[in-house]
């Protein structure tokens, strides 16, 4: 699935986010190199949007502790937590659907995170 959510800009928001809670509820998520994909995509989509310019910081985060080689779990929980926080926030900000969508992520992050956590 690596590369196939790529968006364009504009009404991708609702896409990506989409793209993203599939991955994580199918598992695809899991692998170091679709996390990296998605965080590629989130970055063209995020960098236009002063609103969530907060989760560039966590997603570089993220992006650097996957590329490491052997990332941690427990660092993988604290930073997904931490990324659904920050889009809870984001949702609280945005129109139209967005708020149902970004709290359908967070949710996702947060369960995510959850099973990381069983691991550590």
């Amino acid at each position: 699935m690596a590369n196939q959510h790529s968006q364009s800009s504009g009404s991708s928001a609702s896409t990506l986010i989409d793209a993203t809670i599939e991955a994580f509820d199918q598992g695809q998520a899991a692998s170091p190199q679709e996390g990296l994909s998605l965080i590629t995509d989130w970055f063209s989509s995020l960098k236009s949007d002063h609103n969530a310019s907060k989760m560039i910081q966590p997603l570089q985060e993220l992006q650097a502790e996957l590329q490491s080689g052997s990332p941690s779990n427990q660092k993988l929980h604290d930073l997904l937590l931490n990324l659904a926080d920050q889009t809870d926030a984001l949702g609280t900000s945005a129109g139209g659907d967005l708020p149902s969508r970004l709290n359908t992520l967070s949710t996702s992050l947060r369960n995510f995170a959850g099973q990381l956590s069983t691991t550590v």
